[in-house]
């Protein structure tokens, strides 16, 4: 239903955009809602993204589209726009999008930007840009509501109702702070309705209180969000003084984020989202990556190379190569992908080493028989050479558990060593499982056909 919605409405767009129809235009972009537009914006070619977010005048839809799309592609929309039209989209943008947005532009610009902007909000901005990127400093929003516990339930439902805040974004929780502004409670708005309005807010909160520090990363954040099924968890500096709240929306980003990068990290094709960006940032991201895949093919072939008179002596051997790397192949990324998998979601315990690697061990074995019983039985059954049989068996069985050796082992050892273990499912496991299974395979062949 979502997808065949916003399938009529690009093709609407794209139509009326080739008529020249602005007036039609206008009127159905103020009606669509502000989540259904950047998908539109794909669509389109630079020109036409430029045309039609000019057509955009709520600068709030216009701050959530450019939040939305692409760096590479936010970056090109805005290329003509005065310093004046960016200041007014950033100042009607959540503070931690604004972040976002700033960062993304060349440092003069955004200096000037900057100093265009209310001095409120450009000091707001100012002050989250002073956290290190991915960290719950960096994306979360310092609007909240923090209030003293001696207060009634009475005091704090009229300060609610009070100017200073309406704009809170998660207005879901009251943060209790003392009288040094230290975080020391929270309660919900449940909580504060069903009291007795002469209750004093210490009487009613939570004073176990979940909160994360401004330094820590924003996955272990959003693990935190996540685990405890709160909308929003407080954020405290190192004096346990509450600065912000990161909350569940920014979670979900984070969480797509951080999960769109191990696939493409575990594809071996970098972690920047190449389906937006031209066909040369597209090839120069995806070239290093490719390397370890080149120099694994190259040292493959040498050790082909080396059993050389073992295959013109039984050329039958280079058949069964492709089937032998390719279950090696395939296990090693069914584990490396279970344990990064495990790892991003706090299922698996990197301190556990040896009981996770164990397991995927054993599954591979297990599984390496059965092929290996399986393949060496068709290929008795086809040439009716024992040895060879055995040879291609024995290549299949420790093919496949030697990659469910490596495939469990390398994101282990890579997360215990603070190095995203998502990059060790890409061409580095893949290119060792091929290197080892030749040899293995190669090797068991030439002792068992004594060549």
């Amino acid at each position: 239903m979502l997808v065949e919605r916003n399938r009529i409405l690009t093709e609407t767009i794209i139509r009326l955009m080739r008529r020249g129809s602005t007036a039609r235009l206008s009127k159905i972009i103020s009606k669509v809602h502000a989540a259904d537009l950047p998908a539109v914006f794909l669509s389109l070619s630079v020109s036409n993204q430029r045309k039609l977010f000019q057509l955009i005048h709520e600068p709030e839809k216009k701050g959530f589209v450019i939040s939305e799309l692409d760096e590479d592609i936010s970056l090109d929309i805005i290329e003509g726009l005065s310093l004046e039209e960016l200041a007014g989209i950033i100042e009607n943008m959540p503070s931690d999008d604004s972040v976002a947005f700033i960062k993304m532009l060349p440092q003069n610009k955004a200096d000037a930007v900057l100093g265009m902007m209310e001095k409120t909000e450009s000091e707001e901005v100012e002050g989250l840009l002073r956290y290190k990127d991915d960290t719950a400093g960096s994306i979360m929003i310092p609007d909240f509501i923090a209030l003293k516990e001696n207060m009634t339930a009475k005091d704090v439902i009229e300060s609610l109702q009070s100017k200073e805040y309406l704009d809170v974004e998660m207005p879901f929780y009251i943060y209790v702070v003392d009288e040094n502004e230290r975080l020391v409670g929270v309660s919900s708005l449940r909580q504060l309705v069903v009291v007795p309005s002469s209750t004093p807010l210490s009487n009613f909160m939570m004073k176990d209180v979940i909160s994360v520090t401004t330094d820590m990363d924003q996955e272990e954040v959003a693990k935190i969000v996540a685990r405890y099924n709160i909308l929003a968890v407080p954020v405290v500096d190192e004096d346990e003084k509450m600065v912000g709240i990161v909350t569940v929306d920014d979670v979900i980003d984070v969480f797509r984020e951080e999960a769109t990068e191990d696939i493409l990290k575990m594809a071996g094709v970098g972690e920047e989202f190449v389906e937006t960006k031209s066909i040369v940032r597209s090839t120069r991201i995806r070239l290093p990556w490719l390397f370890a895949s080149f120099l694994g093919g190259i040292v493959a072939i040498f050790i082909i190379g080396y059993f050389e008179e073992s295959l013109k002596q039984v050329s039958y051997l280079a058949l069964f190569i492709p089937v032998i790397m390719g279950m090696g192949g395939n296990i090693g990324i069914q584990s490396s992908t279970i344990v990064v998998r495990g790892i991003a979601t706090g299922r698996i315990n990197i301190r556990h080493l040896w009981k996770v690697v164990s397991k995927e061990l054993a599954i591979g074995i297990i599984l390496g028989v059965f092929y290996g019983v399986l393949l060496g039985t068709l290929v008795q059954f086809q040439y009716s050479i024992d040895a060879l049989a055995i040879s291609v068996g024995i290549g299949v069985i420790s093919s496949m558990t030697v990659a469910a050796l490596v495939g469990s082992f390398m994101p282990m050892i890579f997360a215990r060593i603070h190095i995203d273990p998502a990059v060790a499912t890409g061409p580095f496991v893949t290119s060792s499982i091929d290197i080892l299974s030749v040899l293995i395979y190669f090797q068991v062949a030439t002792i068992l056909l004594g060549i």
